[in-house]
């Protein structure tokens, strides 16, 4: 049975004054705890949603000032998918050559069948292609291109940097110089991947060279370039 309020009237008033002090004490004490456990309760839920308001603002801010390098990176992606697809019929080999009949050797070369850098180059084995991951993602799915190793896969989808090796057994700085100059400033979406030097002692102005150039381009053009660059 619940004590009701005249009943409890009536045990304070068989209390002494001290017990009546006391236990006042003690109601003001027990009164305290409970105002001082709701104050920090409601003072951690403001600090946390404080905490939650000052990092949104963080964050917004954040975005903001990232925001304009985050579009400019996204034309910048944008413009290089757009070379690469507009890149489907290039071939590397014929690329380089190209330029190399462009150029006039500067110096006698030993063994050149002519005067141009065409007429003292090698081409190297044949073209490699390597898969490229622009995302990050996990590859899923893997199928075989036409015209590679048997036993080699790349993704689906994806895109494929073409190297082909030149090598120059002697060559006039000069020309070496010229040559690499025109690959990475010219239209054709050529770049330097791999450059070995060899100096020759008895001709200083002369090097030994062997020069990797490489392009991108889909995957799913791989099939028909590769085969005309099998032909050329």
């Amino acid at each position: 049975m619940k004590p009701s309020f005249e009943s409890i009237q009536a045990a304070m008033g068989r209390m002494t004054p001290r017990e009546r002090r006391l236990f006042g004490i003690l109601a003001g004490v027990v009164a305290l705890f409970l105002v001082g456990a709701v104050w920090l309760f409601t003072d951690a839920m403001v600090g946390s949603i404080e905490e939650e308001i000052d990092h949104g603002r963080k964050t917004m801010a954040e975005i903001r000032r990232i925001a304009p390098r985050f579009r400019e990176a996204s034309r910048e992606r944008k413009a290089v998918e757009a070379a690469i697809r507009a890149n489907q019929d290039i071939s590397v080999r014929v690329a380089a050559n190209e330029i190399l009949k462009k150029i006039e050797l500067v110096d006698d070369v030993p063994g050149a069948t002519g005067s141009q850098m065409s007429d003292v180059v090698s081409f190297e084995g044949k073209t490699t292609e390597t898969p490229v991951e622009l995302t990050g993602k996990k590859k899923k799915k893997k199928k075989k291109l036409k015209g590679k190793a048997k036993g080699k896969n790349v993704d689906s989808n994806g895109i494929v940097m073409v190297e082909q090796k030149l090598e120059f057994r002697d060559i006039p700085w000069a020309n070496l110089e010229d040559f690499l100059d025109r690959v990475q400033s010219g239209d054709d979406l050529l770049f330097v991947t791999r450059l070995e030097l060899a100096r020759k002692f008895n001709k200083l102005s002369h090097v030994r060279a062997t020069v990797t150039i490489a392009s991108y381009r889909y995957q799913d053009q791989e099939g028909a370039v590769g085969k005309s660059e099998a032909g050329r």
